[in-house]
């Protein structure tokens, strides 16, 4: 039996100067899945915040606890932005839990939230509204444009790093000064 290969599953995708869609401007994407039928990913920096989590769930019972007001929202992509999907680490599984890479899972349902404001949650966490996705064949076609950098996923990245600092310290990760990046490139 043949293996499907993952890809840039559980890599970044990092928007270069290049990047003509301004939705992505400056965004890093973890990757969730990338196959050949298609690629998903999570924007991990591009905080929302006029909202909060309270003001987008039916659930009463997270409604009325007071620590979901401290979980941050982030917009994951334009596709499906009202659907909530959260990175977190290994602490939380349930059966529709998916281990996307060593110590980074994503969750998609609201019994994760119900584990968080009870603190009994992953210790850390990223919830994003919504996700960025390509059909076969888009994204690829994306990385020959130039429109995208690849670096190793890191879950410091994402959870340890200041939104605002996540584009410039994933550049340097693949050893590039950010100063230097310009949106043309170097072909004939």
């Amino acid at each position: 039996m043949k293996r499907k290969k993952k890809f840039l599953s559980g890599k970044f995708l990092i928007a270069s100067p290049a990047m003509m869609d301004p939705r992505f401007h400056k965004s890093v994407i973890y990757m969730i899945t990338h196959k050949n039928e298609g690629a998903m990913g999570i924007v991990i920096n591009q905080p929302i915040i006029e909202t909060k989590i309270k003001n987008i769930i039916d659930n009463e019972e997270l409604k009325n606890n007071s620590n979901i007001d401290n979980i941050p929202i982030t917009y994951g992509g334009p596709v499906d932005t009202k659907k909530g999907f959260i990175l977190h680490t290994k602490e939380f599984k349930d059966e529709t839990t998916i281990e996307v890479a060593d110590k980074i899972f994503l969750t998609s349902n609201i019994n994760i939230l119900k584990s968080i404001v009870k603190g009994h949650g992953p210790k850390k966490t990223l919830f994003a509204l919504g996700y960025a996705g390509w059909f076969a064949g888009q994204l690829e076609e994306e990385l020959t444009q130039d429109g995208w950098l690849v670096a190793p996923g890191d879950s410091n990245l994402i959870f340890e790093c200041k939104a605002e600092k996540k584009w410039e310290e994933a550049i340097k990760s693949i050893g590039i000064n950010p100063d230097f990046l310009n949106s043309s490139s170097g072909k004939c």
